[in-house]
């Protein structure tokens, strides 16, 4: 029987090969399509699921998408392959038309549905179940009201691409991972940072340096959030285990880390790096590594305070985190620091809020803002500007108007609140980690919406998804929210 069953599937795989070939006028993707797909087929529904989601997970955060414009376009690594596969709808990837879908959502619902056979939802926050069922279904909402309106449904599919996955992916992890997977998903973001991290200081050094190319960024900008998470996750593991490995692990991974964050040249990332280290200096107890911390930080003010003004109006590479400070908060004439990228991004936030204000209740999605001041034109590099800004949150309360954007934007409330009750409730060391490193994940998540596209970036969606996933587990975990299986528990007085 099996014997058959296996004949049966190497003549299929091999009509689909010669079908594909012949459609696609001899494509070699094409042709190795059926073959590999049957192998992904076979795996997917033979490994155990938390293998899949996970493996899954990985690939999507160190594939190189092409859409985000890896290493500006200068080099292919072998992870644009990847990002092919995964990120591209699978008609451009493969030659065949009637593919209009990527692989994400090929084996995303491939492992939803295997979830749901398999049976027996994963315990969760009630507050967050909730809150990820009204932000799903806020998206569909805002696709109606825009459609009405006259909104392209083409752009509206642009528009939501990633931002409808969010809930997907964070269900999909719910169901997926155990309770004790906190450190596997710990692992897989910082195994990816180190990829990306590697692949992108292997092209500045070995090709674009050797060859006079100086691209505007080192892998892409969606990289920024992947790289941020990685450095605190490692620190929070420090910070809450201050033994002799940690130690090692900050002493090696965050120098690396940060030399592509220096790299790839995003200020975003070093805001969202403030806003992490802050919310966990201010969570986190007191105690002896966070005293030597104090310590180290005191004798460093001095050599920081030289650096900063020795490099305020430099443009030298050795002072690319002060230029990046100094153009988000140096003025000129009362304006901020006018760069070409700064001034567009005003310009952009500022129509962004005329349009709010000529439609109070929300544009929907598939509409254009209104262009009341014209800015930089990038339609040729970039022809849905108008739909996709840069600022996500903005664009966002554009769309939806105030219930809308409560809707949406509740959902990272509740996880950052359950990831903070979480936290205040746990008593192993390892809960602590995952609750703080969740909290910063979304934070780290919302700086980038409000700076650069966050929502338009599939690793972003999958580390947020996580994050999600992760307080929600951990909230019911330690008793600090009670789980849509036991409506009738009451949090701890400890998470009070």
């Amino acid at each position: 029987m099996k014997s058959r069953a296996a004949a049966l599937a190497v003549l299929s795989a091999a009509g689909l090969t010669l079908l594909a070939i012949f459609f696609t006028g001899g494509s070699l993707a094409a042709a190795v399509a059926p073959a590999f797909l049957l192998v992904v087929l076979y795996l997917a529904f033979r490994a155990p699921l938390r293998t899949c989601v996970a493996a899954l997970m990985f690939l999507a955060l160190i594939a190189d998408a092409p859409q985000d414009n890896p290493m500006a376009g200068l080099w292919h690594s072998p992870l644009y392959g990847i990002g092919q596969l995964l990120c591209n709808n699978w008609s451009n990837t493969f030659g065949i038309s009637a593919l209009s879908f990527s692989g994400l959502d090929f084996f995303t619902v491939l492992l939803l549905a295997r979830a749901a056979f398999e049976g027996g939802a994963a315990p969760t926050a009630s507050a967050l179940r909730s809150a990820l069922a009204r932000f799903f279904a806020a998206v569909i909402g805002l696709g109606l009201l825009g459609f009405a309106s006259g909104g392209a449904v083409g752009n509206a599919y642009w528009q939501v691409r990633q931002l409808i996955f969010i809930p997907v992916f964070a269900w999909l992890l719910t169901a997926a991972l155990r309770s004790d997977d906190h450190l596997l998903l710990g692992r897989i973001v910082v195994a990816a940072a180190l990829v990306k991290t590697s692949v992108g200081l292997f092209f500045h050094f070995a090709i674009a340096g050797p060859r006079g190319l100086h691209p505007p960024f080192l892998t892409t900008h969606s990289d920024t959030m992947l790289f941020c998470l990685a450095i605190t996750i490692v620190f929070v593991r420090f910070l809450e285990q201050p033994d002799l490995r940690g130690l090692r692990r900050c002493l090696w991974i965050i120098p690396l880390v940060l030399s592509a964050v220096w790299l790839n040249n995003r200020r975003i990332a070093w805001v969202g790096l403030f806003g992490a280290f802050l919310a966990v200096w201010q969570l986190s107890p007191w105690s002896r590594v966070k005293r030597k911390l104090v310590l180290v930080g005191l004798f460093a003010i001095p050599f920081a305070s030289l650096y900063v003004a020795a490099g305020w109006g430099s443009s030298a590479p050795a002072f690319k985190p002060v230029a990046s400070i100094r153009t988000l908060v140096a003025t000129k004439d009362g304006t901020r620091a006018s760069d070409s990228s700064t001034l567009s991004r005003q310009i952009e936030n500022f129509n962004l809020a005329q349009t709010m204000r000529r439609h109070p209740l929300g544009t929907g999605l598939g509409t254009p803002y209104d262009e009341v001041v014209k800015g930089p034109d990038i339609s040729k590099s970039f022809a849905l500007y108008r739909y996709i800004p840069h600022n996500s949150v903005l664009w966002l309360m554009t769309a939806g108007g105030p219930l809308g954007f409560f809707l949406l934007w509740s959902l990272f409330v509740v996880g950052i609140y359950l990831a903070a009750r979480a936290y205040r409730s746990a008593t192993l060391p390892v809960e602590r980690m995952a609750a703080l490193s969740a909290l910063c994940a979304q934070l780290l998540f919302l700086v980038q919406a409000w700076g650069d596209m966050g929502t338009q970036n599939w690793s972003t969606t999958w580390l947020v998804a996580a994050a999600l996933a992760v307080s929600g587990r951990l909230a019911v975990d330690t008793g600090a929210w009670p789980s849509v299986h036991s409506p009738t528990a009451t949090p701890s007085p400890a998470a009070c």
